[in-house]
């Protein structure tokens, strides 16, 4: 008898299981081919899709919005400055009729209230449904400006900004630098005196002159131990720019050019003669000059302005010491 053909399945060689050498870690499938992958991606495109529709609903509801009567402006809001009433604020911001409280232009509103040089900086608040609350910040004053024509004294505004002429009565008898003195004290501001008469301010332009550049370089950038002693600028020329500090000691400065040398050599040499100076003269920082009193019982002097030390024939600017009948001179090289 044929012997019969083996059963299936019952070879004697048996398929051997492949094993990863010793060592070696099974790789696991990718997250691709994991199952429920494909479940978490399409979540994720369907939330995405969802938020999208979303945000795209929200703005189309908000541009219905700013143009239907919904939140029409119906009341302005305004708060006085010390220099703008309330109803200039009003008059002058100009909210343009139908305006809402989505789609208010605060660009042209502010533009328009800026035509007032003593509006600085504006904010709006919304009150719904119809109010809308505006906020002026007025222009800090940087100094008082003496004019050379007449009794005329400008507020100079931060940034260089002519604001408007100060109210000051002069009367016969009075000095208008020292009554704009008192002025610009009493507002704690600068005081400029001695400018040239070419300077023609007008309200909300911005400073165009050389001279008022050069007394704004020398404010920008002195430290506060000299700023703060100074109480008055001369500036009749960029060359013969000058200081009167609150002692009274007036200094020559010149040009605006080496600031910080000069304002070492001048902080050396108030230090070094404390209570005994009537002038000082940095104009050339390396061959500096001063004035002393020559008594114990004689105080330092009190002026408004640097005007006679600027124009003085011993503030040269060589550094060469001056005469005077009440004082000795001195030099002081090499600083």
């Amino acid at each position: 008898m044929a012997p019969s053909p083996k059963a299936a399945g019952t070879s004697r060689h048996k398929a051997k299981l492949s094993t990863p050498p010793a060592g070696e870690v099974p790789q696991r499938k990718s997250g691709a081919n994991r199952p429920g992958s494909d479940v978490v991606v399409r979540r994720g495109i369907v939330a995405g899709i969802v938020v999208a529709a979303l945000l795209l609903v929200a703005l189309v509801g908000y541009l219905v919005l700013s143009y239907t009567p919904a939140f029409t402006i119906a009341k302005v809001e305004t708060t006085a400055t010390k220099h703008i009433s309330r109803a200039s604020i009003a008059k002058l911001a100009k909210v343009p009729k139908g305006s809402t409280l989505l789609n208010l232009d605060e660009d042209k509103v502010t533009r328009n209230l800026k035509k007032n040089p003593w509006v600085g900086s504006v904010t709006y608040e919304r009150k719904y449904p119809d109010t809308v609350r505006i906020v002026v910040t007025e222009r800090k004053v940087s100094a008082l400006v003496v004019m050379s024509a007449g009794d005329v004294v400008w507020y100079l505004g931060e940034g260089n900004v002519w604001i408007e002429p100060a109210s000051i009565k002069v009367g016969e008898s009075d000095s208008i630098d020292d009554l704009a003195l008192a002025a610009a004290q009493k507002a704690g501001v600068m005081l400029i005196t001695d400018v040239p008469a070419s300077i023609t301010p007008v309200a909300g332009s911005a400073v165009n002159s050389e001279v008022l550049d050069g007394v704004a370089s020398y404010r920008e950038q002195f430290g506060e131990k000299i700023s703060s002693q100074i109480v008055s600028f001369s500036a009749g020329s960029v060359d013969s720019i000058g200081c009167t500090l609150k002692s009274g000691v007036q200094v020559s400065l010149g040009s605006p050019t080496s600031i910080s040398s000069k304002e070492a050599v001048l902080a050396q040499i108030l230090e070094k003669y404390k209570g005994k100076l009537t002038y000082v003269n940095v104009r050339v920082p390396t061959r500096p000059a001063y004035r002393l009193v020559d008594s114990d019982d004689v105080e330092q002097g009190s002026g408004v302005t640097a005007k006679d030390a600027a124009q003085d024939k011993s503030a040269s600017g060589d550094g060469g010491s001056g005469t005077s009948a009440s004082g000795q001179d001195g030099t002081q090289g090499g600083a």
